[in-house]
């Protein structure tokens, strides 16, 4: 298993469970169940989501989007929105172009970086 997919599983497994402790407090908080269930699934996916953008990221060498959900946490609408955001911005090539052009490594990330792909650097990975 390589370091990208241990990442990926491990910040899997606490997406669901920082998920599922939400879910719980909002359950005892007196939400109804269905809206709580709603706010479930929507946190969980979120943070599944983020963490596909952190896997792609990984995969190059770029750690930055494995930060950036450490730092955001999730389960909560506030962890939704600062990781999401904080991803679209490390990594925008990546979200509008739909290639992982965020390559690690000093002076090489963020779109920057050698294009394994076409063999050139910059935006057009």
């Amino acid at each position: 298993m390589s370091h990208a997919d241990f990442m990926r599983t491990m910040t899997g497994l606490t997406c669901g469970m920082q998920s599922l402790v939400s879910y719980i407090d909002a359950r005892q908080s007196g939400v109804p169940a269905n809206v709580a269930s709603v706010n479930f699934a929507g946190n969980l996916f979120n943070g599944l989501a983020r963490n596909e953008v952190a896997y792609e990221m990984q995969r190059f060498g770029n750690p930055m989007g494995n930060l950036i959900n450490m730092y955001a946490g999730y389960g909560n609408p506030v962890s939704n929105t600062v990781g999401t955001l904080g991803l679209m911005s490390a990594c925008s090539p990546w979200m509008f172009f739909n290639t992982p052009c965020c390559y690690g490594g000093f002076g090489m990330g963020y779109g920057f970086g050698f294009s394994p792909m076409w063999g050139m650097g910059g935006f057009w990975c």
